[in-house]
């Protein structure tokens, strides 16, 4: 079986995800290989690419021109070279566990940045022949038919900034620095301190700190609003970094009546982030010519999540890569959400459309007496 054809104008949306970026790698070689082979960016219809965090790698690789299997390469190289474990091996697990957690309460951040800026700086020269590429650079080499699109928050203004390939206020960002602001996780990576116009000074943090962990919306609007498509000429494909559904996430993260400081340190933010990325899904399905977008969301679930700087684990890898080619055969089988079936939908899209379309049908009966 292989999947519906794609419309005239692709746009392609990755969340942010940290280490399980290599999933949706992984699943990205079956759809280039459904398309005929080869970098997904030289097929025509492929108008719009968004990332965030660790879509934002993703997407700025396929911009470069680079394939899935070689933007899975980075993922690997990124646990060797950028994550490395924060204590000795020998550590019994409740040290090391208190270790880290001494670290975040007197650090800024675990780990450094500057491995991470030197590994992407060498992956783009090595791609495009020059590691300080700036986005309006990009953008010539994109021509004017195709868009990368970036999300980073900027903590001065408490708002998220989309670094648009095509607009020259953002053209001079170097490619690695929009990919560095948008994936630097708090606590994780630390903030990315920014000179810009006027001689102001900008801090940025990971985009999925605001409402587009998940960029899908972004992608949808920026097609039928900014481009004028029409919804019926669109696929919006959306990929997702995992979710653990509601009793297993209880198994994991314990019952919420009994979290304490700590806990809701390191849950309240998956909560929003959660909660943002099942909205824009269900905002497209809804918002966008009343379900004509042919809207392609693949998530898959997970029975505990996978920390994002979790690198270095041979099981945690061999885990990713076979959610990647389970998410690869759905491709093929055009199996996503929303979908009756909660296997192709573990965030519940479908239960969400019908409760929407409920409430409305109501509203409009009241709204006739």
């Amino acid at each position: 079986m292989s999947m519906t054809p794609l419309r005239q104008n692709v746009a392609l949306a990755i969340d942010g995800g940290g280490i399980k970026g290599l999933v949706v790698a992984q699943a990205l070689m079956a759809l280039e290989a459904e398309l005929g082979g080869g970098p997904l960016i030289k097929l025509p219809q492929f108008k719009i690419l968004a990332g965030t965090s660790t879509g934002a790698i993703i997407t700025g690789a396929i911009a470069m021109g680079m394939q899935a299997k070689d933007i899975a390469k980075v993922y690997m190289d990124m646990g060797q070279q950028v994550f490395p474990p924060l204590a000795p091996a020998w550590f019994p697990k409740a040290v090391e566990q208190a270790d880290e957690y001494l670290r975040i309460v007197f650090q800024s951040s675990l780990y450094s940045n500057a491995k991470l800026i030197d590994l992407l700086k060498n992956v783009i020269q090595q791609q495009t022949g020059k590691a300080d590429l700036t986005l309006a650079e990009l953008n010539e080499q994109l021509g004017p038919n195709k868009t990368l699109i970036l999300t980073a928050v900027n903590i001065n203004e408490r708002r998220t900034r989309f670094l648009k390939s095509y607009q020259e206020d953002n053209g001079d960002w170097k490619l690695w620095e929009a990919i560095l602001a948008s994936s630097s996780a708090p606590i994780a990576l630390p903030v990315w301190a920014r000179d810009e116009s006027g001689g102001q000074r900008r801090y940025y943090t990971d985009g999925g700190v605001g409402n587009y962990s998940n960029p899908a919306y972004i992608v949808a609007q920026e097609a039928v609003v900014f481009r004028g498509y029409s919804p019926a000429d669109v696929s919006v494909l959306s990929f997702g970094t995992g979710w653990v559904n509601g009793d297993n996430y209880e198994k994991a993260n314990g019952v919420p009546t009994g979290w304490h400081g700590l806990n809701w340190a390191e849950n309240a933010p998956m909560l929003i982030i959660g909660d943002s990325a099942r909205a824009q899904s269900l905002d497209i399905i809804e918002g966008f010519g009343h379900n004509q977008i042919d809207f392609r969301r693949f998530q898959f679930a997970l029975e505990k999540d996978i920390s994002s700087d979790a690198y270095g684990d041979d099981a945690t890898y061999a885990l990713m890569k076979k959610l990647g080619d389970e998410v690869g055969e759905r491709i093929r089988n055009d199996q996503f959400a929303p979908n009756a079936d909660p296997q192709y939908d573990p965030e519940g899209l479908y239960g969400g459309q019908m409760k929407y379309r409920e409430a409305k049908a109501a509203a409009q009966s009241r709204a006739a007496k």
